[in-house]
């Protein structure tokens, strides 16, 4: 989960932190998810312990959950979702008002909640 998240080209991308050690040619982001697709953050004691990919996130936390009890948030892709999950990313404590500001979001713009979910 190091780096931050952002969108080109309508996909999700993990953009890796700045090591001054590596050249800036190769620095290459992660691709995450398609814009069409569903981000998720897994949530352990209000702290963040996973996010990225919907379906990653689940599959990570069916492998590793164990005896701890999860909350797995799903949400679309936008620039004000994937701005809140860089804010999660930045400080894990902050998934706990992470529904809170997510229903806020949706608020703001409903047709987040009402996106198409196209195969791609």
């Amino acid at each position: 989960m190091s780096g931050r998240y952002v969108i080109e080209h309508g996909d999700v991308w993990l953009e890796p932190e700045t090591d001054p050690r590596r050249p800036v040619g190769f620095r290459r982001n992660t691709h995450v998810c398609s814009g069409s697709e569903e981000l998720a953050v897994a949530i352990v004691d209000d702290t963040m312990v996973k996010c990225g990919k919907a379906e990653s996130v689940e599959a990570w936390v069916s492998k590793h959950a164990g005896f701890f009890e999860v909350t797995i948030v799903r949400f679309s892709v936008s620039p004000e979702t994937v701005a809140e999950l860089n804010a999660c990313v930045a400080n894990r404590n902050r998934a706990s008002i992470l529904v809170e500001r997510l229903t806020e979001i949706g608020m703001n713009n409903p047709a987040l909640v009402a996106a198409p979910r196209c195969p791609r």
